[in-house]
């Protein structure tokens, strides 16, 4: 085949420029002998040994970040601090929590924010969550058949639930803070174990005599408390727990479902960080000698070189304590003229948070100058309001100083000069 006329002419051309190129000279060189390569014999290499991560161990010999909430109440029924029924209702508690806790996250698009339309027996509006929380967990008791009676803030009068063993009556705040849902902040659960009473009921009395009788039944002073603690719906869910020997925290791994050891005998900074809490919007509502104790830590407190105390309030019970029990500090719940006993109820929220406050190594108190433990107080109805000041027990104790020497002069009259 001819080529093209255009392509026989490149190729004549490029024939020739190679024709007149000089030609570079050939180098002769030796062979190259491969070096001859030392013969080695495979040896056993020795994998570095690798270094195991130290698990920080408690006193008791529980393991941070590896022993689960199951194995703690395991481990405390073998020690004889719980007992198997209670360590049923602990479990349940905690799983009751979980579906809360997801329920909290997902509010938003879900339906679940805003009110629900009504109020309970303390009088606040509730909200959506609030009514859904308190099924969650009086079927969550029921199920346990082992707590005979349930006292719930949503609930007017306490439930009689049938129970096959622990005769426990079980109480608890479903939604602390909800008010806070709908902006996505903290809230909680808080709940209080308590041991039962006496309470027989004959065939022949009347329903409001039975009923009688269980409220009665149920009216406990902390002292009675057998468990305590509050699980907290935040950036992570927290669960902080007492059965009387101590104070644990528990995270909730969302990977695996479980709730790990996080807190291990948690015990306040004594004094801790130089923080006060409390509703300030309130303040003037106060009695004098509290709005001059307020003022005085603005001022720096006993050692005025150090600056003012810090003020931190997130305005739910669980997330307020929650940064004391950590932190250490002060936080306030006196009465007011709007709310002269107080606005926490005592049964189910300042029982269970005073309780967990001393097993901590704080003190929880109330009275016109802090003088009385909280656990000691008898309820006179079941959702009876408390006041309380809680926290580490040097600033506790340095509160009580203050209102014992300025109280007297305060309640004749305020003064501006501290």
């Amino acid at each position: 085949r001819r080529p093209r006329s255009g392509m026989s002419t490149a190729v004549s051309s490029m024939s020739a420029a190679i024709r007149g190129a000089p030609v570079r000279p050939r180098i002769h060189r030796a062979p190259r002998t491969p070096a001859a390569r030392p013969l080695t014999r495979a040896r056993a290499v020795e994998a570095p040994v690798r270094e195991e991560t130290s698990t920080k161990q408690s006193r008791k010999g529980y393991r941070v970040g590896v022993d689960t909430l199951n194995t703690f109440l395991f481990r405390e029924e073998q020690r004889g601090v719980v007992s198997g029924d209670l360590a049923i209702i602990v479990n349940n508690i905690a799983v009751a929590c979980k579906k809360i806790s997801n329920l909290v996250a997902v509010a938003p698009i879900q339906n679940l924010t805003g009110l629900a339309g009504s109020s309970n027996e303390s009088g606040d509006e509730q909200k959506k969550l609030d009514v859904i929380s308190n099924d969650i967990f009086c079927d969550a008791m029921s199920d346990t058949c082992r707590a005979n009676m349930i006292v719930t803030e949503e609930e007017d009068v306490p439930l009689r639930v049938e129970a096959i063993s622990g005769d426990y009556i079980v109480c608890f705040d479903p939604i602390d803070g909800s008010s806070n849902i709908d902006a996505a902040v903290t809230t909680g659960s808080i709940f209080g174990i308590y041991s039962s009473g006496e309470c027989e009921i004959f065939e022949h009395d009347s329903v409001e005599e039975a009923m009688e009788k269980c409220v009665l039944n149920a009216r406990k002073s902390g002292e009675e408390l057998v468990c305590a603690g509050y699980v907290m719906y935040s950036s992570s869910t927290v669960m902080m727990l007492t059965v009387g020997d101590g104070v644990y925290g528990f995270t909730l791994d969302t990977s695996t479902g479980e709730y790990v050891l996080s807190h291990d005998d948690v015990k306040i900074p004594d004094p801790g960080q130089r923080i006060y809490s409390g509703n300030n919007g309130n303040v003037d509502k106060w009695a004098p000698e509290m709005k001059a104790y307020v003022r005085y830590l603005q001022l720096g407190g006993a050692d005025k070189a150090k600056g003012p105390y810090s003020y931190r309030y997130i305005g739910a019970l669980v997330g307020d304590f929650h940064r004391t029990l950590l932190y250490g500090g002060i936080w306030l719940y006196p009465p007011d003229k709007s709310a002269p006993q107080g606005k926490a109820r005592l049964l189910y929220e300042v029982a269970p948070m005073g309780f967990l406050a001393e097993q901590a190594g704080g003190m929880a108190m109330w009275g016109e100058c802090a003088e009385k433990r909280v656990m000691e107080v008898v309820p006179e109805n079941i959702h009876q309001r408390s006041p309380m000041f809680v926290g580490s027990s040097k600033m506790v104790v340095e509160l009580q100083e203050f209102l014992e020497d300025r109280a007297p002069v305060y309640r004749n009259g305020p003064r501006d000069e501290l």
